[in-house]
């Protein structure tokens, strides 16, 4: 028996990350408790920090509810099938090597096993009372996470489990200390920014990161730090920062921290803070019905596997896919993200690269002095691109000689965005990418191929009419989404309640009555743009009110129809201006026909009794066009417009002998 103990394979415990059972020399981990109560009863022992308990203990745990004699047979079954899951070689009625009961107290031999949280606890003791920095990761490498976290919401674990919690975050401000002293600040305040990631109601940990911040040379990231938790504090504890916190906060903004090291290495070593386009960019507005997918694209920001880091948001217009990049910029800001704002207007799509000159002209002035200097001596071939680098003085002059552009920009842009993401997530928003000419594009799909593996977040938008596939932007994303390289959302209208909420928000004195907002709906679509046009159109009409009839106290006894807001009006101006004259004159008889939907024989007859007359060709390629650009929608019996204000739009838009025309067409 000594012989068979002395070569006996030691038994491996896990309950760090997930519970396991494995022995030396076998690969496998057991899986075969037969029991459950087996498997809880080692989990019992293994997380008892002296692995040993009397069995009344383990009774009163396990089967509290239970009679002696039942609770006591329970315990038997339980232990014979724990032992025979250890080890299925035992013969019966011979005593376990690992699992011992002796007087009633059942033990786990510790000469013959060997549990990860105690390797872990013994070495973050051992680094705590060394303060040594290998020490200190050798035991953060052996924490493999929660303790039994399948277990999560047992009582006899939650001691043990709070104990080496806890035990982790001191051995992680530890090392935050240690690198912090032998002058490695970036990679302290890495360390921090993990605590907070596992428990942000820290304040300690935050006020040591506001102070990191300042001394670093980046005293507008330490603000921002001291807002995240003021906001985290109020959010989930109900608390105000602490006195030290706000005289911290308060010295920072005085500039009373002094740097510590070179603010150079600050900026080049990691990402500081970037402007805060959000806050800029969002009008006063309500913005409702999209907060799950803008909690979805902040997951996208964290992710870890290789899934797409490019993401395309088409939609029709006015759906507000400039809004939600807007408010996903302030959001991922708010997260603490680099934000890189490309623009969504036309401005940024007036030369090669715009939306990226733009991004990085933005990221770059809200840089100071010394930081803009440290950019262009880091980027140097950037400066060509970025006005607010490009008037720095110095060596960086020297990349006005004669080069091809594209080779200069696509590296050090790669560059910059590999070390802003260092510290933190970068989320660069393009913008509208169907205003987008050749070069940005191009970049676009060399720089979607990287951000698969990369904390990067592209973002861009797209009306769903300017993807199609015959058209360099549709065969770009096609091939990128079949690449797995670009993930498209496409952005739909509101849900009825979304647009009632939407309705409320702009009517805050609560005038417009529940069937104007049935209306509002109907005419709306749900669509955003139209939604918020129809109410600022009914306020107008209040003001006016009293002088034209109408009642001054509500919209009650209001109709909608044949009211399209001139806004609604001039986009669908723009739209038709995009086309040609054979879609605006199947356009025109469909929104001049008696009824809503026109059938595909009466606009065969009416489009071949126009002069010059179009031929079903030309139609049904009219009708593809139409349905592609979202205005027109088809349905069993023939067609009708997406959305009724368009077709008053149309149809109002149009001279009174067009009109005439159309009419006299539709009449044959």
């Amino acid at each position: 028996m000594v012989s068979q103990l002395a070569v006996l394979p030691t038994l491996r415990v896990r309950l760090l990350g997930g519970f396991g059972v494995g022995r030396d020399g076998d690969d496998t981990e057991v899986s075969d408790w037969q029991r459950r109560s087996a498997k809880t009863l080692t989990k019992l022992l293994a997380a008892h920090p002296r692995h040993a308990l009397h069995r009344e203990q383990i009774l009163d745990i396990l089967w509290p509810e239970a009679d002696l004699e039942s609770a006591l047979n329970s315990f038997g079954k339980a232990l014979h099938a724990a032992r025979r899951a250890i080890e299925p070689e035992l013969p019966r009625r011979q005593n376990s090597a690992y699992l011992r009961l002796d007087n009633a107290m059942l033990t786990l031999d510790m000469e013959h096993v060997a549990v990860d949280a105690d390797r872990f606890e013994r070495l973050a003791q051992d680094a705590l009372r060394d303060a040594d920095v290998k020490a200190l990761e050798s035991a953060l490498a052996a924490y493999g996470g929660e303790l039994l976290p399948e277990d999560r919401y047992e009582d006899w674990c939650a001691e043990r489990r709070s104990y080496l919690t806890e035990l982790h975050i001191r051995v992680l401000l530890s090392l935050a200390e240690a690198l912090e002293q032998r002058g490695d600040r970036n990679e302290s305040a890495d360390v921090l920014r993990e605590i907070l990631q596992k428990d942000q109601t820290r304040e300690e940990v935050h006020r040591r990161l506001m102070q990191l911040y300042a001394e670093m040379g980046t005293p507008d990231q330490a603000v921002r730090q001291f807002h995240r938790c003021e906001e985290v504090l109020r959010r989930e504890l109900d608390l105000a920062p602490q006195r030290e916190t706000v005289l911290l906060y308060q010295n920072i903004l005085a500039s009373r921290i002094p740097q510590r090291g070179s603010a150079a290495a600050t900026v080049a070593g990691r990402a500081g803070p970037t402007r805060r386009p959000a806050t800029e960019l969002v009008p006063d507005r309500p913005f409702i019905g999209r907060g799950p997918l803008i909690h979805h694209l902040c997951q996208q920001l964290t992710r870890h596997d290789a899934s797409p880091g490019t993401i395309l948001i088409s939609g029709e217009a006015g759906v507000g896919k400039t809004r939600l990049l807007e408010e996903l910029a302030r959001e991922a800001d708010r997260r603490g993200a680099t934000v890189l704002w490309g623009g969504s207007g036309a401005h940024a799509q007036q030369f090669a690269w715009g939306p990226f000159a733009v991004a990085l002209e933005g990221y770059a002035a809200s840089r100071p002095e010394a930081g803009r200097s440290e950019l262009a001596h880091r980027y140097p071939q950037l400066t060509r691109f970025v006005p607010s680098l490009g008037l720095q003085r110095g060596p960086v002059m020297a990349v006005s000689g004669a080069s091809d552009p594209q080779l200069d920009l696509i590296p050090a842009m790669v560059r910059l965005l590999t070390d802003l993401s260092r510290s933190q997530p970068v989320l660069l928003v393009v913008g509208d990418l169907h205003e987008a000419d050749p070069f940005t594009l191009d970049l676009l799909r060399y720089l979607a191929q990287l951000a698969v593996r990369r904390p990067w977040l592209i973002v861009g938008a797209v009306r769903t009419e300017d993807i199609d596939a015959a058209t360099e932007l549709g065969r770009m994303f096609e091939a990128a989404t079949r690449e797995r390289l670009c993930q498209q959302i496409e952005l739909g209208c509101l849900r009825r309640q979304d647009c009632d909420e939407l309705v409320r928000a702009a009517d805050p004195a609560g005038l417009i009555s529940p069937e104007l907002s049935d209306q509002i709906y109907q005419w709306s679509r749900g669509n955003p743009f139209f939604v918020e046009e129809l109410v600022r159109e009914l306020q107008h009409e209040a003001i006016q009110g009293p002088e034209l009839g109408r009642p001054p106290d509500g919209y009650g006894s209001w109709s909608l129809a044949a009211r399209v807001p001139s806004r609604v009006r001039a986009l669908t101006a723009m739209r038709l201006a995009r086309t040609d004259e054979t879609l605006r004159c199947v356009l025109g008889l469909a929104a001049i026909a008696p009824t809503a939907e026109i059938s595909l024989a009466k606009l065969r007859s009416g489009a071949a009794a126009l002069e010059p007359s179009v031929c079903d060709a030309a139609l049904f390629s009219a009708l593809d066009q139409a349905l592609q650009m979202g205005l027109l929608e088809e349905h069993a019996e023939g067609y009708t417009f997406r959305h009724p204000l368009i077709r008053s739009a149309l149809s109002e838009g149009l001279s009174g002998h067009r009109r005439e025309q159309l009419r006299a067409a539709l009449a044959t």
